[in-house]
């Protein structure tokens, strides 16, 4: 097709042609980019200025006020999460991929959580994304075990994720009577889409994203679009970063975990 091209326009043509279609891709390119960035500003100053509806609670169901905290991790299994650790990611720690390190962080976390907590999770992995473990306590060992059986696979579906743990919270705080703590706790090492329409929609909940990103690009949405953010390179970075996620509970010490220091 080149020669054909070359013969019908001649190599001074043919040249013309050429740089006239870089330009031409070239400004098309740029405009899409400054359109996603001017979409993504005008989504983050609606994240940012979101006031929260009032949520309903429901009359004579029978529930009753409490204070309990409730915490709903989202876990990413996704098939990024089998690379292999290098010192790029991981550190001269001993795992073979980001999963396994992950299972040890979340482990090492977990033997800290009050067993007051309600702790919920939801994973997407190679069986699909599900909720596995609904909110609620004594469900430690469950926990656990609904870690260690990720299957690192598949894409990312973190948008969906985040609305469905939203909802769940949202459920909790009705069942609480508008009582307690409602946080969304995101572990993940991939970029999505729609994760600004989705942490709009927790904003418009008032539920809480607080992120740890596991060896992802400093410019991930969700750096810009949760309360609070933390950038993982190691699996001590990610323990550490889930430790100080709750190290704000009363009767969680944050100086018992791996890694951690007292504030000066």
């Amino acid at each position: 097709m080149l020669n054909s091209l070359r013969i019908q326009f001649g190599n001074r043509g043919f040249l013309l042609l050429a740089l006239t279609l870089i330009l031409f891709f070239s400004c098309s390119s740029s405009k899409n980019e400054a359109r996603e960035t001017s979409q993504s500003s005008e989504m983050y100053r609606r994240w940012i200025h979101e006031r929260p509806i009032d949520i309903p609670i429901p009359e004579a169901t029978g529930e009753q006020a409490e204070l309990t905290r409730n915490f709903y991790f989202i876990i990413d299994g996704s098939g990024s999460m089998r690379e292999t650790t290098d010192r790029h990611c991981g550190g001269d720690q001993s795992f073979s991929n980001k999963i396994s390190g992950a299972r040890w962080a979340i482990k090492k976390f977990l033997e800290q959580v009050p067993g007051d907590v309600n702790l919920g999770l939801y994973v997407f992995d190679r069986e699909g994304q599900r909720e596995v473990i609904p909110l609620g306590k004594a469900n430690r060992e469950a926990f656990l075990t609904a870690v260690d059986n990720i299957n690192a696979s598949g894409g990312t579906p973190l948008a969906d994720a985040i609305k469905f743990g939203t909802d769940k919270l949202v459920e909790s705080y009705q069942k609480q009577l508008g009582y307690g703590e409602f946080r969304l706790v995101v572990v993940t090492d991939g970029i999505a889409n729609r994760i600004p329409q989705a942490a709009l929609y927790a904003a418009r909940y008032g539920i809480p994203i607080y992120a740890i990103g596991l060896c992802v690009e400093p410019d991930h949405p969700l750096r810009y679009f949760s309360v609070s953010y933390r950038a993982a390179d190691n699996f001590q970075d990610l323990s550490q970063g889930l430790a100080d996620t709750l190290a704000e509970l009363q009767d969680f010490d944050v100086t018992e975990f791996p890694g951690a220091t007292e504030e000066k």
